[in-house]
This record gives C-alpha cells, sequence and structure tokens, in this order.
C-alpha cells in the first residue's frame, strides 16, 4: 500500500491535550488531517486547537471528556460514528504504580475505562465506515510492557497487553479491505505520564530512561504508511519487548518486577556518618 494520504480527512485523537496525542496532533495537521481533539482538559485543547489553525489549513474540533466516564465515552463514540472519521488515534491512556492490593479500586477501574474500554467503543464506531469506503486506520498505542507481566503496573500492563492483542485481531480482520491497523508500543516517554506514576516509579530501572515524544509518533506515522501490524521503537525496547520469546513467563515476570521496582535508599555503617541522614540513590 503506499503512503497513507492525510490530505483533507480528519483524524480523531484522544488523550490529545499533551504527550503523545499532542504530538500525533501536532503532525497529523502537518500532513494536511483536519482534527478532532479528545480529551479532559478544555484550556489545553483550545490552546492547541489554535495554535494548531494558525500554522497549518486545518479544521480543528475541540471535544472535552473525560475517558473513564461510561457516558462520555458514549458521548465521543456517538460524535465519530456521525463524524467521517479517516484515522482514530487511540491515545488516551494513564498509569498507577504499586502493589496491586494497596492500590485504589476506583482509580484501576478508570484506568482500565480509557485504556481498553474506550478504545474498543471507539473502534466500533469508526471502523464500519471506513470498511465501507476501504479506505481509513486505527492507530493504537499500546506499550512494550504488553510484552510480559508487569508485577507494580499490573493493571497497566494488562490493558496495554489488551491493546495490543486487540490491534493485531484487527489487523488480521481487515487484510485486503484498503484499512490499516496499527500498534504503537514504545518504552518510557518523556511525557505527564511519569509525574503521574509518582517518584518511586522515575527511580526504578525501567523509567530511568525515556524517550522524546516526537520520535515517537514519527515511528508510528512511518509504520502506518507502510501498512505495519506493530512498532516497537528503538533497538532497546524491542530487545526488552521480545525476551518472551527466549525465556519461561515465570522467569520473565520476575526479571520484570525487580526492573520495576523503585530504587532504594542506601545507609552507610561508617560510624563516622552515623548522624548522617541516608540519601537517595542518584537517578541517572
Amino acid at each position: 500500500m503506499p503512503p497513507f494520504d492525510f490530505t483533507k480527512t480528519t483524524s480523531l485523537v484522544t488523550g490529545a491535550s499533551s504527550g503523545l496525542g499532542e504530538q500525533f496532533a501536532r503532525q497529523l495537521a502537518a500532513r494536511g488531517s483536519n482534527l478532532v481533539l479528545v480529551a479532559r482538559s478544555a484550556d489545553r485543547l483550545g490552546a492547541l486547537a489554535g495554535e494548531l489553525r494558525a500554522q497549518h489549513p486545518v479544521t480543528v474540533t475541540c471535544v472535552p471528556a473525560d475517558l473513564s466516564l461510561a457516558d462520555q465515552v458514549s458521548r465521543v463514540a456517538a460524535l465519530a460514528a456521525t463524524t467521517e472519521v479517516g484515522v482514530l488515534v487511540n491515545n488516551a491512556g494513564f498509569g498507577t504504580y504499586g502493589s496491586f492490593a494497596e492500590l485504589d479500586a476506583d482509580r484501576e477501574h478508570a484506568e482500565m475505562m480509557v485504556n481498553a474500554v474506550a478504545g474498543v467503543d471507539l473502534a466500533h464506531a469508526v471502523l464500519p465506515g471506513m470498511l465501507a469506503r476501504r479506505h481509513g486506520g486505527i492507530i493504537t498505542v499500546a506499550s512494550s510492557i504488553a510484552f510480559q507481566p508487569s508485577p507494580g503496573q499490573a493493571v497497566y500492563g494488562a490493558t496495554k497487553a489488551f491493546a495490543l492483542a486487540f490491534s493485531e485481531a484487527l489487523w488480521t480482520e481487515t487484510r485486503g479491505t484498503g484499512v490499516r491497523i496499527l500498534a504503537l508500543c514504545p518504552g518510557p516517554v518523556a511525557t505527564g505520564f511519569l509525574a503521574s506514576l509518582g517518584d518511586q516509579a522515575t527511580t526504578s530501572r525501567i523509567y530511568r530512561r525515556t524517550a522524546d515524544p516526537a520520535d515517537i509518533v514519527k515511528a508510528g506515522l512511518r509504520g502506518f504508511d507502510h501498512n505495519a501490524m506493530t512498532i516497537i521503537p528503538g533497538l532497546r525496547t524491542r530487545l526488552l519487548a521480545q525476551g518472551h520469546r527466549f525465556l519461561p513467563r515465570t522467569v520473565m515476570a520476575q526479571m520484570t518486577g525487580k526492573m520495576l521496582t523503585a530504587a532504594q535508599q542506601h545507609t552507610t555503617t561508617d560510624p563516622k556518618h552515623a548522624a548522617t541522614p541516608p540519601a537517595p540513590e542518584p537517578r541517572k
């Protein structure tokens, strides 16, 4: 298939007010796509929309919505079903960090709504029209964490595994229809996602290295142009994601758990420093 022509299409991007969603909005506008931007923050959406309209000859529609709430997911899905959406970018998502038994149950439920349920409902809303037109596509932002169990981020990892499996299944179902389906599976990215996890998470080995959001989106759109099924940007991330192919799952789960464990503070046994408070391990 030739590279996708975004000119005069409409792309619906969720989680568009910051991070990867904002980058998708910027790069899609640069490629000539009109936009429907969905996020909780009306102020951020409005500011981004104004900037994009000034820079590119595209229309931008802002849809403030909280995709953790079923009625608001239904509202956005109804809008999507009555709009000729050329490309759906299921990007909205957030993570939690810590022992599952100690995390807030309502927050975990909201995480499943945003990361999994909303994406399925929006895909249901737009895919029939794409198939009828024999043109369009869905980009789902999964994660490299989708390839193995993730102790310390049990629900987040499970929702991303769901997103990956769902996207790859749709890719298979839509072969030969003119519709493209892509799962984008980045490793840690320098976005507000990390801040929402808390300081402990960012001391773990997994989250010490982060990628630039613009580079991740470029890789995703390049894969979409080539009708790829799954894109894992970055050599290190690809190697870590494929570990499950060579190791037993029990070993992978334990290894991932260690990599997601927050760094511990170190104390000294030197009597000369007995009164000195322990210092946190330096972050890299």
